[in-house]
């Protein structure tokens, strides 16, 4: 079988396997490849196209899961003879017509249809991730004893937590097994904590802005927020401390490391005064460190400096590694833990076990260190460019780091309302997250938050848009 097209190796917005996909798909439904015709093998199609034989596998898996062809016994692939032609709808899908609301911005973020143009999203292009090393690990995986219950262990897969101890002391984190609890991701990691510690009507400190989706869960357990203000350099201290006299709070969720979603990171100086004022009025810190692997190695956490007695750390692999395989993890004291590992079961039961091999199998092997390096330098130019993109157009930065995923801007000398921003953005089909949705009291503001990856990968989309507001 010829080569029928040739793969675009310097396509940054579709991957090598989709554009496999594609091009199979049309050869087959345009009849170029006749019902029941064998197909090269893996080997064979790796060689034609010179890629990988994990990338032609994974192309023929999603053909066969499209019904277009299927495996014989020892036989190799083959056409389908049952595959049809589907109907073609030329309309361009629209934005689900909602208010623009923290709902809105999870229901359009999550729409695969519009990817391209999900300036505001929380992840990276498929293709900045390790593809091949996590579909040749669950491979690997797959084949292995998960045990006699299926279920996991309720702490988490041990030789995890045990790998993990060793990763930590890349950042200055010296903790034993007992002080870790594997989690869903970070965002369950915030459920857990929130949920076992906090009440309808208690008052929780929270960055302002903040994450939105936790600010949502905390809104829908009926707890008062309390804004703490946000600058630059971290929270203000000055203020904090007179809502602390008055609200009488007895935690404080903050994400201090390339926080979402400004970008912006703790001073060491604030870090220093944050910590005294926490100890003065015993508030407990839950120091949400989702990105925390993009910081440089042995960077300043908080748990690091006041330890696990004032601490709650949470870390996790989402934003780094893969954000569907789930792993976070939370980092406290074992009294602490003993609690949280209670709700986490009585929710969950356990968490993925088969996820938490994965993860294990690749920082064993070295490739996530050297993953971590390749995706902070392509994050560093990202950042460059749309930082420059954003100020060409006259917008102000919050601030300008050199990693992380995203940037909070608005426009400068300008009078455009955010909120009407992101509702012209709706109507022409780009995903914008204006900043009330980042406030605790939802309070109207100019700021947008922007991903740097899509922006930069983007740019002409988004350049076009933001310069017809200034017409």
């Amino acid at each position: 079988m010829r080569n029928i097209f040739k793969l675009d190796l310097n396509n940054n917005n579709t991957t090598l396997v989709q554009q496999l996909v594609t091009a199979f798909t049309k050869a087959i439904q345009e009849k170029k490849w006749h019902m029941e015709t064998k197909l090269p093998s893996v080997r064979q199609c790796a060689k034609l196209y010179n890629v990988s034989t994990f990338t032609i596998t994974e192309a023929y898996n999603r053909l066969a899961a499209e019904g277009l062809i299927y495996a014989k016994d020892r036989s190799g692939y083959f056409v389908s003879s049952l595959n049809r032609k589907p109907e073609i709808n030329d309309t361009e899908p629209a934005l689900i017509d909602l208010p623009i609301d923290d709902y809105w911005l999870l229901t359009n973020i999550f729409d695969q249809t519009n990817k391209n143009t999900h300036f505001s999203c929380g992840w990276l292009p498929a293709d900045w991730y390790p593809q091949e090393a996590i579909q040749k690990t669950l491979r690997e995986v797959s084949k292995q004893d998960l045990g006699e219950s299926g279920y996991g262990e309720p702490y988490g897969y041990y030789p995890l937590r045990k790998q993990l101890c060793q990763h930590l002391t890349d950042y200055m984190i010296n903790v034993a097994t007992n002080n870790i609890l594997i989690t869903q991701g970070a965002s369950s990691a915030l459920d857990i904590i929130s949920s076992t510690f906090l009440r309808a009507g208690d008052a929780v400190l929270v960055d302002d802005p903040g994450y939105c989706n936790f600010l949502s869960s905390l809104r829908y357990k009926r707890m008062k927020l309390i804004g703490v203000p946000w600058s630059s350099q971290g929270p203000d201290i000055k203020k904090m401390e007179e809502l602390i006299k008055q609200e009488k709070p007895r935690f404080y969720f903050t994400n201090p490391w390339l926080q979402n979603p400004t970008g912006a990171s703790l001073s060491l100086d604030n870090a220093y005064k944050l910590l005294r004022l926490m100890e003065k009025y015993n508030i407990k810190i839950v120091e949400d460190n989702v990105s925390g692997d993009l910081m440089p190695q042995n960077s300043i956490t908080l748990v690091s400096m006041a330890g696990l007695d004032q601490v709650i750390h949470i870390r996790s692999f989402c934003k780094t590694l893969q954000p569907n395989l789930r792993v976070g993890y939370i980092i406290a004291n074992q009294s602490v833990l003993e609690q949280l590992v209670h709700y986490k079961m009585m929710t969950s039961l356990t968490s993925s076990e088969l996820s938490e091999r994965v993860v294990l199998s690749i920082l064993r092997t070295g490739h996530y260190h050297k993953h971590i390096e390749k995706l902070r330098k392509k994050l560093a130019k990202a950042h460059i460019i749309s930082a420059n993109l954003l100020t060409s157009l006259g917008w102000e930065l919050f601030t300008q780091p050199d990693t992380g995923y995203y940037l909070y801007a608005r426009p400068k000398n300008s009078n455009i309302d955010s909120e009407k921003l992101t509702e012209q953005a709706k109507s022409r089909g780009i995903v914008l997250a204006h900043g009330r949705l980042f406030s605790p009291i939802h309070q109207s503001n100019s700021w947008v938050r922007f991903n740097v990856v899509y922006t930069m990968l983007g740019q002409n989309i988004l350049k076009s848009f933001l310069s017809s507001l200034n017409k």
